[in-house]
């Protein structure tokens, strides 16, 4: 008896030494499921919103209300005999919708991904969850990829947000994937930011990294990174100006870009945060970022 208490007495002092030295052993992380909420994106993700301009809405979406949680407080309502289309590159992906009681409780929204149904989910619950992790698909092949997500009844579903892999993107659908997406870049000129560094290369191409809390980085996401990294669809630039958090694009035909902060509405009413590049202006030769 008294060796019995003597090993449960060293098992019991282990376990609390280990909490106090090592705070991890007694909250593992754990991994995001198919079902519930999922307001950030995991390490290995990254997340676009509803109204990204390559995403594809067909039929006439409709607005959902704010201030329910939704990511970016924005989301679409798509009737069954609608759907919606994208096209990314990478190996995984994630529908991010709302869930609620007005929902079928079926597992009746498919999702078509290069035209072979992978799979169905419901978004029925017995009160409204935004931000929900509805569909997941992992190990595709490293190349581009159509979605489709349609209901086959009449039924409405939300959609909120995707997440796909870090290293991937959305893209056009006439768009091929970049081979070498982060080759070498050839510097021309180095720009400093608050936290961030982004680099005009010779080819018209701006290279962006270091902090990325208002999407400062053109990426699409606020996730910062650590390398050099490519702005996808941005070219032809000529010159460019970083500020508090928001950078300006001058391009060779006139159009200057902006993305980053927008709480003060510098960049039109695109929302607080810009986290990829939106035409601001045109017909413009030349910007100046003296201040």
């Amino acid at each position: 008896m008294v060796r019995k208490k003597s090993i449960l007495l060293v098992a019991l002092s282990f376990i609390v030494l280990s909490i106090l030295v090592f705070p991890g052993f007694a909250q593992t992380a754990k991994a995001a499921t198919v079902g519930g909420q999922l307001t950030a994106p995991e390490q290995g993700w990254k997340r676009f919103d509803d109204h990204h301009p390559w995403i594809k809405y067909n039929g006439t979406p409709l607005n959902q209300n704010s201030g329910q949680g939704l990511y970016n407080d924005t989301g679409y309502g798509v009737s069954g005999k609608d759907s919606v289309e994208f096209y990314f590159t990478g190996t995984k992906m994630r529908f991010i919708g709302a869930n609620f009681s007005n929902r079928s409780a079926l597992a009746n929204i498919e999702v078509y991904i290069d035209g072979a149904l992978k799979g169905s989910f419901s978004q029925y619950s017995s009160s409204f969850a935004a931000q929900v992790l509805n569909f997941e698909i992992t190990g595709l092949n490293d190349a581009k990829h159509k979605v489709k997500v349609q209901s086959k009844d009449d039924g409405l579903f939300v959609f909120d947000a995707i997440d796909i892999s870090e290293t991937g993107d959305l893209v056009a659908p006439d768009v091929t994937p970049d081979p070498n997406p982060n080759p070498t870049p050839t510097t021309t000129k180095l720009f400093v930011g608050d936290n961030s560094m982004y680099l005009l290369d010779t080819n018209g191409e701006v290279w962006s990294w270091g902090s990325n809390d208002y999407g400062q980085l053109g990426l699409g996401d606020t996730t910062k990174r650590v390398v050099k990294t490519k702005i996808p669809g941005l070219t032809g630039i000529t010159d460019i100006v970083v500020k508090d958090h928001f950078v300006i694009a001058l391009k060779s035909d006139g159009k200057v870009y902006g993305w980053g902060n927008n709480t003060s509405g510098v960049l039109g009413a695109v929302g607080e945060i810009v986290k990829q590049p939106v035409i601001i202006e045109s017909d413009i030769t030349a910007i100046d970022g003296a201040n």
